[in-house]
């Protein structure tokens, strides 16, 4: 069953849900989750959380259960181009 997120806040679009993979910070530490529903505007892609799914990636990123896979990422630093 879908739910149903209304009209976007920002533009007036037709909002849906949709199954993202997020990167979310809590605690200062970096989660990724996947599959999680999430209402996203058609007209200018802004994301819409219901309340449970927010409390719920809260509560597993804070649980001790086992995860899925761990990833690792390439960090640098942002160095801007120089000009000729």
């Amino acid at each position: 069953m879908k739910t149903t997120y209304g009209e976007c806040g920002f533009c007036g679009g037709k909002v849906v849900e949709r199954r993202l993979t997020m990167n979310l910070e809590f605690g200062g530490r970096l989660y990724r989750f996947e599959n999680v529903p999430v209402g996203r505007c058609t007209e200018c892609g802004e994301r819409v959380f219901k309340a449970a799914v927010a409390k719920q990636l809260e509560h597993l990123a804070r649980s001790h259960a086992p995860v899925k896979r761990r990833i690792s990422v390439p960090v640098r630093d942002y160095v801007p181009v120089e000009s000729a």
